[in-house]
């Protein structure tokens, strides 16, 4: 008899709600260890399914990781938008999204780095749709195209010295009061309260 999800019965979940289950699994996974250790295997076993029951519900490794990464750019673009709600003027906006973009990123390092990372054609094409929405959320329409590249610059490269661990973070500061000196030194009046 050919082994199924249903003979497993440490699997505990139906075929139609184990994909979220596996995407929670590796999204852990990646937290922990980072995407290129990542296997269908290891996911499979954290989440209590048959070691072919992945398969079922994504191709391979490489599809897997694309749908870690498009969830990991809706959630940012959620962020963003939210950010952006909170801004009563261009500049309280741009601090606002800063902040949210800083502190997705080093609430997600795992996750951030999967999504700013090089990517195949294949996976390019399934994460497109949603990195281009976050970054056109990240962007605002009253924000000039040139503005806006040098928006994302900073932001992306302060994220990156943070998880990296290459940014001295002096006893008693905070990343958010980071953010907020950058972006008014870059900008001034745009960060005048220094967030906590």
């Amino acid at each position: 008899m050919g082994e199924t999800e249903a003979s497993h019965p440490s699997d505990g979940y139906h075929h139609r709600d184990l994909k979220p289950v596996l995407i929670a699994a590796a999204r852990r996974l990646i937290e922990a260890e980072g995407h290129d250790r990542l296997s269908l295997r290891e996911v499979a076993r954290q989440a209590g399914v048959s070691a072919m029951a992945p398969y079922r519900h994504v191709e391979n490794r490489e599809a897997l990781l694309a749908e870690l990464a498009a969830e990991g750019f809706r959630e940012l673009g959620a962020a963003l938008k939210a950010a952006t709600e909170q801004g009563v003027d261009p500049r309280s906006r741009s601090l606002a999204q800063a902040l949210a973009y800083v502190g997705f990123a080093c609430a997600n390092p795992g996750l951030f780095r999967l999504m700013v990372g090089p990517l195949n054609p294949a996976q390019k094409q399934r994460i497109a749709a949603d990195a281009e929405a976050a970054h056109a959320m990240g962007a605002g329409p009253d924000i000039d195209p040139d503005l806006g590249r040098a928006r994302w610059a900073l932001v992306h490269g302060l994220s990156m010295l943070i998880i990296d661990g290459r940014l001295a973070i002096a006893p008693g500061d905070t990343v958010p009061a980071i953010v907020t000196r950058t972006v008014a030194a870059l900008w001034p009046g745009a960060g005048t309260a220094h967030p906590a």
